[in-house]
């Protein structure tokens, strides 16, 4: 990605924000939080705070440790090297402002509030909770680049940890070779920590890998992603060795079929609950509705779980062109197994495309070593 296209993208984003805090009635906004700042700035540090005025430059508040990496990534963006506390900078240039500064009560600490209140007076600030996160839930052509390179080196580098399977190696291992793959094919790390579960390590959806071995007839599940630019993916597949016990090729049918009604249903204009009660019914169809107790799937970007959620709980929302979902259903039967499988999909103006690729017919994930 040019540093032209990630600037002109910061400038879109920031834009946008500026619409929102005219709206609000707002004179600026403060990011606190490091993805919203990474996000609106394109700067990849951390310890600092992104001012957003309505008109005119936005500043990024950072030290020393960061004043190259400030003018490399975003060059387009004020600089302050701080000379007090973030805070002290903060009301600075705060106090310039003809009307309240904005922040994210989501992220910002209790004790930061209290300071900016006490410097700038209860109308001197304004919550604005959820103003980046709606932005960031449409993602922009740059994001999506970001992401499809995320998937092309996760993509690769689970081929090559296939190559790697060995009866005897543990949980932990295989988790290792797996982010070591990452990294040989570019990533910048792991999206999140891998899971690598063996049979009825399995049954836990947020498995830790752990000391259980492979064996020459175990199930195998794997929740990875790669981190590339910023942006992460996220992926599930299933390795079975050897043969496949009749139970859980029927969950594994079950959960495929499952994931597929649930692709077909997401579009732009329906509802997050209705694709979420594609997978559930099929599921429930087969028996396991029980068996399933998490959102069918979730939004992701900067971080691996963003909004928007696709789960009975989504009531309100609805499916837009530029969000990018995971669809995830699961079987788990506590001290068995548990079944999942995960692609990645990006709704766009007239359906969705689903950007991940890695094969998932029960004939594809049986590996014979």
């Amino acid at each position: 990605m040019t540093s032209a296209r990630l600037r002109d993208a910061s400038l879109s984003r920031l834009s946008a924000l500026r619409g929102e805090l005219r709206q609000a009635g707002a004179a600026a906004y403060l990011a606190t939080d490091a993805v919203e700042v990474s996000y609106l700035s394109n700067f990849g540090g951390h310890d600092s705070y992104l001012f957003v005025p309505a008109r005119g430059r936005p500043t990024l508040i950072t030290d020393f440790r960061y004043a190259e990496d400030a003018a490399s990534d975003a060059p387009h963006i004020a600089l302050c090297l701080r000379k007090e506390s973030l805070v002290a900078e903060v009301v600075r240039l705060a106090k310039r402002l003809a009307g309240p500064l904005a922040f994210n009560s989501d992220t910002l600490t209790c004790a930061t509030r209290k300071r900016l209140v006490e410097q700038l007076g209860a109308g001197g600030v304004m919550e604005l909770p959820g103003v980046v996160t709606r932005l960031r839930m449409h993602k922009d052509a740059t994001e999506v680049a970001a992401i499809t390179s995320a998937l092309a080196i996760t993509q690769a580098a689970w081929a090559d940890f296939l190559k790697r399977l060995r009866v005897g190696l543990t949980e932990t291992r295989l988790a290792a070779e797996l982010e070591y793959a990452f990294r040989c094919h570019g990533a910048d790390g792991p999206a999140y920590p891998t899971i690598c579960a063996i049979g009825p390590s399995a049954s836990r959806p947020h498995a830790r890998p752990g000391s259980r071995r492979l064996r020459a007839d175990s199930l195998l599940l794997c929740d990875f992603g790669a981190t590339v630019g910023g942006y992460c993916c996220d992926l599930t597949r299933m390795v079975f060795l050897a043969r496949i016990r009749p139970e859980v090729r029927r969950a594994y049918q079950a959960v495929l079929e499952a994931q597929l009604a649930a692709i077909a249903v997401a579009a732009p204009g329906v509802r997050a609950v209705d694709v979420d009660a594609a997978a559930r019914n099929v599921l429930t169809h087969y028996g396991y509705g029980q068996a399933f107790g998490h959102g069918t799937g979730h939004g992701f970007g900067r971080e691996v779980h963003e909004p928007p959620s696709i789960s009975p709980k989504a009531a309100d929302l609805v499916l837009e062109p530029g969000m990018v979902i995971t669809i995830e259903p699961g079987v788990y039967l506590p001290g068995r197994f548990g079944i999942r499988i995960e692609d990645d999909v990006l709704i766009t103006d007239s359906g969705r495309r689903v950007l991940s690729s890695l094969p998932k017919a029960l004939d594809d994930v049986l590996l014979k070593i």
